[in-house]
Protein backbone atom coordinates (compact mmCIF):
# COMPACT_ATOMS: atom_id res chain seq x y z
CA UNK A 1 0.00 0.00 0.00
CA UNK A 2 1.18 3.60 -1.27
CA UNK A 3 1.76 5.92 2.13
CA UNK A 4 0.23 9.27 1.52
CA UNK A 5 1.34 12.53 2.53
CA UNK A 6 -1.46 13.31 4.97
CA UNK A 7 -2.35 16.17 6.45
CA UNK A 8 -5.79 18.14 8.33
CA UNK A 9 -6.43 21.83 8.36
CA UNK A 10 -9.04 22.77 11.28
CA UNK A 11 -10.10 25.90 11.39
CA UNK A 12 -12.66 26.96 14.58
CA UNK A 13 -15.56 29.53 14.41
CA UNK A 14 -18.95 31.02 15.70
CA UNK A 15 -20.31 27.49 14.05
CA UNK A 16 -18.21 24.83 15.17
CA UNK A 17 -15.32 23.19 13.18
CA UNK A 18 -14.51 22.88 9.64
CA UNK A 19 -11.89 20.23 8.49
CA UNK A 20 -9.81 19.56 5.38
CA UNK A 21 -8.05 16.46 4.43
CA UNK A 22 -5.32 17.10 2.86
CA UNK A 23 -3.29 14.00 0.45
CA UNK A 24 -0.28 14.63 -1.28
CA UNK A 25 -1.15 18.93 -0.96
CA UNK A 26 -4.10 18.04 -2.47
CA UNK A 27 -7.60 18.87 -0.72
CA UNK A 28 -9.60 15.41 -1.29
CA UNK A 29 -12.52 15.55 1.98
CA UNK A 30 -14.24 18.39 4.18
CA UNK A 31 -15.71 17.72 7.18
CA UNK A 32 -17.55 20.56 9.60
CA UNK A 33 -18.63 19.92 13.70
CA UNK A 34 -20.99 21.47 14.77
CA UNK A 35 -20.03 22.52 17.87
CA UNK A 36 -23.64 22.55 19.48
CA UNK A 37 -23.09 18.27 18.73
CA UNK A 38 -23.82 16.90 21.95
CA UNK A 39 -24.12 13.25 20.92
CA UNK A 40 -21.08 11.42 18.71
CA UNK A 41 -20.78 8.77 17.06
CA UNK A 42 -18.72 6.47 19.81
CA UNK A 43 -19.60 8.16 22.71
CA UNK A 44 -20.73 5.67 25.59
CA UNK A 45 -23.80 6.17 27.49
CA UNK A 46 -25.57 4.60 30.68
CA UNK A 47 -29.43 4.80 29.16
CA UNK A 48 -32.52 4.01 30.98
CA UNK A 49 -35.12 2.45 28.78
CA UNK A 50 -38.21 4.88 28.71
CA UNK A 51 -41.70 5.07 28.35
CA UNK A 52 -41.82 4.36 24.36
CA UNK A 53 -41.30 1.07 24.11
CA UNK A 54 -41.99 -0.78 20.71
CA UNK A 55 -40.35 -4.40 21.56
CA UNK A 56 -40.51 -5.68 17.64
CA UNK A 57 -38.97 -2.56 16.42
CA UNK A 58 -37.11 -1.00 19.27
CA UNK A 59 -36.55 1.25 22.50
CA UNK A 60 -36.38 5.08 23.31
CA UNK A 61 -33.35 5.34 25.46
CA UNK A 62 -33.51 8.26 28.12
CA UNK A 63 -29.57 9.37 28.02
CA UNK A 64 -29.43 12.02 30.32
CA UNK A 65 -29.89 15.88 31.02
CA UNK A 66 -32.40 16.23 28.01
CA UNK A 67 -30.63 13.53 25.60
CA UNK A 68 -32.61 10.43 24.17
CA UNK A 69 -31.82 7.95 21.52
CA UNK A 70 -33.02 4.96 19.52
CA UNK A 71 -32.39 1.62 20.45
CA UNK A 72 -33.20 -0.78 16.79
CA UNK A 73 -34.26 -4.28 18.16
CA UNK A 74 -31.43 -5.67 15.57
CA UNK A 75 -28.59 -3.68 17.64
CA UNK A 76 -29.98 -5.83 21.16
CA UNK A 77 -27.06 -8.18 22.40
CA UNK A 78 -27.86 -11.87 22.94
CA UNK A 79 -26.60 -11.30 26.35
CA UNK A 80 -27.80 -7.66 27.68
CA UNK A 81 -31.50 -7.56 26.50
CA UNK A 82 -33.18 -4.59 26.77
CA UNK A 83 -35.68 -5.58 29.93
CA UNK A 84 -38.79 -3.31 31.23
CA UNK A 85 -39.00 0.26 31.33
CA UNK A 86 -36.64 2.15 33.58
CA UNK A 87 -34.32 -0.67 33.19
CA UNK A 88 -30.17 0.52 33.08
CA UNK A 89 -28.15 -0.70 29.76
CA UNK A 90 -25.01 0.24 28.26
CA UNK A 91 -25.03 1.94 24.64
CA UNK A 92 -23.06 3.32 22.08
CA UNK A 93 -23.94 5.79 19.72
CA UNK A 94 -24.35 4.71 16.31
CA UNK A 95 -25.20 7.51 14.07
CA UNK A 96 -25.74 10.56 14.88
CA UNK A 97 -29.04 12.51 15.30
CA UNK A 98 -29.69 13.61 12.05
CA UNK A 99 -32.67 15.63 10.12
CA UNK A 100 -34.86 15.35 13.47
CA UNK A 101 -34.33 11.72 13.63
CA UNK A 102 -32.97 10.57 16.97
CA UNK A 103 -29.46 9.20 17.58
CA UNK A 104 -29.17 5.57 16.73
CA UNK A 105 -28.20 3.28 19.59
CA UNK A 106 -25.99 0.01 19.47
CA UNK A 107 -25.42 -2.73 22.43
CA UNK A 108 -22.11 -3.83 19.99
CA UNK A 109 -19.93 -1.69 21.76
CA UNK A 110 -16.69 -1.07 19.93
CA UNK A 111 -13.81 0.30 21.27
CA UNK A 112 -11.26 1.35 19.24
CA UNK A 113 -7.76 1.30 19.03
CA UNK A 114 -4.98 2.26 16.07
CA UNK A 115 -4.95 -1.18 15.19
CA UNK A 116 -7.89 -3.10 16.66
CA UNK A 117 -11.01 -2.73 17.62
CA UNK A 118 -11.87 -4.40 20.77
CA UNK A 119 -15.46 -6.08 20.80
CA UNK A 120 -16.85 -6.88 24.48
CA UNK A 121 -20.02 -8.19 23.44
CA UNK A 122 -19.71 -9.56 19.93
CA UNK A 123 -18.23 -12.95 19.63
CA UNK A 124 -16.41 -12.67 16.05
CA UNK A 125 -13.43 -11.70 14.50
CA UNK A 126 -13.03 -9.89 11.60
CA UNK A 127 -9.89 -8.08 9.56
CA UNK A 128 -10.04 -5.67 7.21
CA UNK A 129 -10.47 -5.46 3.63
CA UNK A 130 -7.88 -4.01 2.53
CA UNK A 131 -5.60 -6.94 3.88
CA UNK A 132 -4.84 -9.59 2.06
CA UNK A 133 -6.97 -12.43 2.39
CA UNK A 134 -3.77 -14.69 4.33
CA UNK A 135 -2.23 -11.79 5.87
CA UNK A 136 -6.34 -11.23 7.38
CA UNK A 137 -7.19 -14.71 7.92
CA UNK A 138 -3.03 -15.23 9.81
CA UNK A 139 -4.11 -11.77 12.12
CA UNK A 140 -7.57 -13.37 12.65
CA UNK A 141 -6.33 -16.55 14.04
CA UNK A 142 -3.62 -15.87 15.64
CA UNK A 143 -5.89 -12.68 17.51
CA UNK A 144 -9.02 -15.10 17.99
CA UNK A 145 -7.09 -17.12 20.91
CA UNK A 146 -6.88 -13.93 23.14
CA UNK A 147 -10.65 -13.78 23.17
CA UNK A 148 -13.02 -14.83 26.12
CA UNK A 149 -16.17 -16.80 24.57
CA UNK A 150 -18.43 -13.29 24.93
CA UNK A 151 -15.42 -11.03 23.14
CA UNK A 152 -14.30 -10.57 19.69
CA UNK A 153 -11.94 -7.96 17.81
CA UNK A 154 -11.82 -6.16 14.43
CA UNK A 155 -8.33 -6.35 13.20
CA UNK A 156 -7.51 -2.82 11.04
CA UNK A 157 -4.95 -2.47 7.89
CA UNK A 158 -2.31 -0.80 10.05
CA UNK A 159 -2.09 -4.38 12.20
CA UNK A 160 -0.21 -6.18 9.60
CA UNK A 161 2.85 -3.91 10.31
CA UNK A 162 2.94 -4.10 13.82
CA UNK A 163 4.10 -7.42 15.90
CA UNK A 164 2.02 -9.54 17.44
CA UNK A 165 3.38 -8.60 20.84
CA UNK A 166 1.81 -4.54 20.04
CA UNK A 167 -1.34 -6.25 18.89
CA UNK A 168 -1.58 -8.01 22.14
CA UNK A 169 -0.67 -4.99 24.28
CA UNK A 170 -3.26 -2.72 22.67
CA UNK A 171 -6.01 -5.46 23.24
CA UNK A 172 -5.23 -5.28 26.92
CA UNK A 173 -5.43 -1.73 27.19
CA UNK A 174 -8.53 -1.10 25.35
CA UNK A 175 -10.24 -3.98 27.72
CA UNK A 176 -8.88 -2.31 30.17
CA UNK A 177 -10.15 0.83 29.12
CA UNK A 178 -13.93 -1.28 28.76
CA UNK A 179 -13.69 -2.67 32.15
CA UNK A 180 -13.06 1.00 33.52
CA UNK A 181 -16.28 2.16 31.77
CA UNK A 182 -18.26 -0.76 33.11
CA UNK A 183 -17.16 -0.19 36.60
CA UNK A 184 -18.47 4.01 36.23
CA UNK A 185 -21.50 2.37 35.65
CA UNK A 186 -21.87 0.20 37.85
CA UNK A 187 -21.14 3.11 40.35
CA UNK A 188 -23.70 5.44 38.71
CA UNK A 189 -27.83 5.88 39.35
CA UNK A 190 -28.25 7.82 36.90
CA UNK A 191 -28.17 8.23 32.88
CA UNK A 192 -25.32 9.85 31.77
CA UNK A 193 -22.26 9.77 29.01
CA UNK A 194 -19.54 7.25 30.51
CA UNK A 195 -17.21 7.93 27.64
CA UNK A 196 -16.52 9.82 24.36
CA UNK A 197 -13.34 7.74 22.79
CA UNK A 198 -12.10 10.48 20.09
CA UNK A 199 -12.21 14.03 19.61
CA UNK A 200 -13.30 15.20 16.16
CA UNK A 201 -9.65 15.15 15.61
CA UNK A 202 -9.19 11.99 16.42
CA UNK A 203 -12.32 10.83 14.64
CA UNK A 204 -10.96 12.00 11.19
CA UNK A 205 -7.46 10.40 11.99
CA UNK A 206 -9.65 7.04 12.66
CA UNK A 207 -11.64 8.09 9.42
CA UNK A 208 -8.47 7.74 7.51
CA UNK A 209 -6.66 4.24 9.31
CA UNK A 210 -4.25 6.44 11.77
CA UNK A 211 -2.13 7.41 9.60
CA UNK A 212 2.12 6.28 10.67
CA UNK A 213 2.32 10.43 10.14
CA UNK A 214 0.33 13.51 9.54
CA UNK A 215 0.55 17.09 9.98
CA UNK A 216 -1.88 19.14 11.53
CA UNK A 217 -2.66 23.06 10.63
CA UNK A 218 -4.87 24.93 13.31
CA UNK A 219 -6.15 27.96 14.63
CA UNK A 220 -7.24 27.19 17.77
CA UNK A 221 -5.48 25.00 20.79
CA UNK A 222 -5.63 21.27 20.72
CA UNK A 223 -4.75 20.01 23.81
CA UNK A 224 -1.67 17.28 24.32
CA UNK A 225 -3.59 14.42 25.04
CA UNK A 226 -6.24 14.57 21.87
CA UNK A 227 -2.84 13.92 19.87
CA UNK A 228 -2.06 10.72 18.45
CA UNK A 229 1.59 9.21 18.44
CA UNK A 230 2.92 10.55 14.83
CA UNK A 231 1.13 13.75 14.85
CA UNK A 232 2.63 17.10 14.73
CA UNK A 233 0.47 20.06 15.32
CA UNK A 234 1.16 23.65 14.03
CA UNK A 235 -0.80 26.15 15.36
CA UNK A 236 -1.59 29.19 13.06
CA UNK A 237 -2.94 32.45 14.36
CA UNK A 238 -5.07 32.95 11.03
CA UNK A 239 -8.49 33.47 11.77
CA UNK A 240 -10.26 32.55 8.25
CA UNK A 241 -7.47 29.19 8.03
CA UNK A 242 -8.97 28.02 4.71
CA UNK A 243 -9.07 31.28 3.14
CA UNK A 244 -5.14 31.44 4.13
CA UNK A 245 -4.83 28.00 2.42
CA UNK A 246 -6.34 29.09 -0.70
CA UNK A 247 -8.77 26.12 -0.14
CA UNK A 248 -12.02 28.59 1.21
CA UNK A 249 -13.03 28.57 -2.83
CA UNK A 250 -13.41 25.05 -3.21
CA UNK A 251 -15.03 24.54 0.20
CA UNK A 252 -17.47 26.99 -1.50
CA UNK A 253 -18.22 25.30 -4.74
CA UNK A 254 -18.27 21.84 -2.93
CA UNK A 255 -22.19 23.15 -2.03
CA UNK A 256 -23.01 23.79 -5.57
CA UNK A 257 -25.38 21.62 -6.96
CA UNK A 258 -23.87 21.77 -10.28
CA UNK A 259 -20.00 20.74 -11.47
CA UNK A 260 -18.39 21.05 -14.55
CA UNK A 261 -16.68 18.85 -16.39
CA UNK A 262 -13.31 18.60 -18.21
CA UNK A 263 -15.44 17.22 -21.04
CA UNK A 264 -17.68 20.07 -21.40
CA UNK A 265 -20.27 18.12 -19.96
CA UNK A 266 -21.76 18.41 -16.19
CA UNK A 267 -23.04 16.86 -12.95
CA UNK A 268 -26.11 17.81 -11.10
CA UNK A 269 -26.51 16.61 -7.72
CA UNK A 270 -29.11 16.70 -5.89
CA UNK A 271 -29.91 15.82 -1.78
CA UNK A 272 -33.16 13.64 -0.80
CA UNK A 273 -33.85 12.64 2.83
CA UNK A 274 -33.91 9.44 1.57
CA UNK A 275 -30.86 9.57 -0.98
CA UNK A 276 -28.82 11.36 -3.39
CA UNK A 277 -29.21 11.64 -6.92
CA UNK A 278 -26.47 12.45 -9.40
CA UNK A 279 -27.42 13.37 -12.90
CA UNK A 280 -24.78 13.25 -16.20
CA UNK A 281 -25.96 15.75 -18.17
CA UNK A 282 -24.30 16.48 -21.78
CA UNK A 283 -25.59 20.06 -21.35
CA UNK A 284 -25.07 21.51 -25.16
CA UNK A 285 -23.14 19.47 -26.27
CA UNK A 286 -23.18 18.91 -29.98
CA UNK A 287 -22.46 14.84 -30.29
CA UNK A 288 -22.01 14.32 -34.12
CA UNK A 289 -19.11 11.91 -35.02
CA UNK A 290 -18.88 8.66 -33.55
CA UNK A 291 -21.26 9.30 -30.48
CA UNK A 292 -20.68 6.01 -28.81
CA UNK A 293 -17.01 7.17 -28.23
CA UNK A 294 -17.66 10.68 -26.94
CA UNK A 295 -20.35 9.47 -24.74
CA UNK A 296 -17.80 6.85 -23.48
CA UNK A 297 -15.04 9.63 -22.59
CA UNK A 298 -18.23 12.31 -20.97
CA UNK A 299 -19.21 8.71 -18.65
CA UNK A 300 -15.66 7.94 -17.72
CA UNK A 301 -14.67 11.45 -16.93
CA UNK A 302 -17.73 11.63 -14.93
CA UNK A 303 -17.18 8.36 -13.11
CA UNK A 304 -13.61 10.22 -11.84
CA UNK A 305 -15.63 13.34 -10.72
CA UNK A 306 -17.93 11.69 -8.84
CA UNK A 307 -16.21 9.14 -6.76
CA UNK A 308 -13.84 12.65 -5.95
CA UNK A 309 -17.07 14.58 -5.12
CA UNK A 310 -18.16 11.35 -2.85
CA UNK A 311 -15.44 12.04 -0.50
CA UNK A 312 -15.40 15.79 -0.80
CA UNK A 313 -18.58 16.55 0.03
CA UNK A 314 -18.95 12.89 2.17
CA UNK A 315 -21.71 11.78 0.70
CA UNK A 316 -23.06 8.87 2.39
CA UNK A 317 -25.63 6.42 2.41
CA UNK A 318 -27.42 5.51 -1.19
CA UNK A 319 -26.56 7.06 -3.88
CA UNK A 320 -28.01 6.97 -7.72
CA UNK A 321 -26.46 8.26 -10.90
CA UNK A 322 -28.10 8.81 -14.35
CA UNK A 323 -25.03 8.31 -16.32
CA UNK A 324 -25.78 8.86 -20.28
CA UNK A 325 -27.09 6.37 -22.34
CA UNK A 326 -24.70 3.56 -23.66
CA UNK A 327 -25.53 0.93 -26.18
CA UNK A 328 -23.19 -1.40 -26.08
CA UNK A 329 -22.90 -4.01 -22.69
CA UNK A 330 -19.47 -3.77 -22.86
CA UNK A 331 -19.20 -0.07 -22.51
CA UNK A 332 -21.43 -0.39 -19.82
CA UNK A 333 -19.35 -3.11 -17.56
CA UNK A 334 -16.44 -1.02 -18.69
CA UNK A 335 -17.70 1.76 -16.92
CA UNK A 336 -18.62 0.35 -13.86
CA UNK A 337 -15.02 -0.95 -13.61
CA UNK A 338 -13.67 2.59 -13.96
CA UNK A 339 -16.59 3.84 -11.04
CA UNK A 340 -14.92 0.60 -8.74
CA UNK A 341 -11.36 1.37 -9.90
CA UNK A 342 -11.81 5.06 -8.83
CA UNK A 343 -13.74 4.38 -5.63
CA UNK A 344 -11.26 2.10 -4.24
CA UNK A 345 -8.94 4.73 -2.46
CA UNK A 346 -12.00 6.03 -0.88
CA UNK A 347 -11.31 5.30 2.99
CA UNK A 348 -15.41 4.64 3.60
CA UNK A 349 -16.26 1.54 2.17
CA UNK A 350 -17.84 1.97 -1.49
CA UNK A 351 -20.25 -0.31 -3.05
CA UNK A 352 -20.80 -0.91 -7.21
CA UNK A 353 -24.22 -2.49 -6.86
CA UNK A 354 -24.59 -1.58 -10.96
CA UNK A 355 -27.36 -1.14 -13.51
CA UNK A 356 -31.07 -1.00 -12.41
CA UNK A 357 -33.57 -2.32 -14.54
CA UNK A 358 -34.11 1.75 -15.90
CA UNK A 359 -30.65 1.75 -16.31
CA UNK A 360 -29.43 4.12 -13.13
CA UNK A 361 -26.01 2.82 -11.29
CA UNK A 362 -27.01 2.39 -7.91
CA UNK A 363 -24.02 2.99 -5.24
CA UNK A 364 -23.85 3.04 -1.38
CA UNK A 365 -21.16 4.61 0.99
CA UNK A 366 -20.78 5.10 4.40
CA UNK A 367 -22.40 7.83 5.80
CA UNK A 368 -20.41 10.09 7.59
CA UNK A 369 -22.35 12.57 10.54
CA UNK A 370 -20.02 15.53 9.60
CA UNK A 371 -20.27 16.20 5.52
CA UNK A 372 -21.10 19.00 3.65
CA UNK A 373 -23.88 16.89 2.40
CA UNK A 374 -25.48 17.14 5.87
CA UNK A 375 -24.92 21.26 5.88
CA UNK A 376 -26.85 21.13 2.75
CA UNK A 377 -29.81 19.59 3.60
CA UNK A 378 -29.57 21.03 7.15
CA UNK A 379 -29.66 24.69 4.84
CA UNK A 380 -32.43 23.23 2.41
CA UNK A 381 -34.91 22.79 5.52
CA UNK A 382 -34.12 26.13 7.36
CA UNK A 383 -34.49 27.65 3.99
CA UNK A 384 -37.97 25.73 3.42
CA UNK A 385 -39.61 26.83 6.72
CA UNK A 386 -38.71 30.93 6.46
Amino acid sequence: MVQLDLSIALEKNSEGIRAAVFENGRVVSFYFQNDAADLRIGDIFLGRISENRLSQVGWFVDLGEGRSGFLPHNRCTKKHPPEDKDAFILVQVDKEPWNQKEAELTEHVQMKGKNIIYLPYSAYVAGSRRLSEQVRDSLKRAVAAWCADDEGMIVRTSAAKQPLQTLRQEFLELKDQWRSVEKTAFSSTQPRRLFRQLSFLGELLNAHHFPDHCTVLTNFKIAQDEIPEGVSVRHLSEKNLFRSLNIESIYTHAFASKIALESGASLVIDYTEALTTIDVNSGSMKIQKNRDEAIRRINFNAASEIARQLRLRQIGGIVVIDFLRMNHESDRQALLQQLIHETKPDPNHVQVYGFTRVGLVEVTRKRQSWGIQNQVMSMMKNAAQR
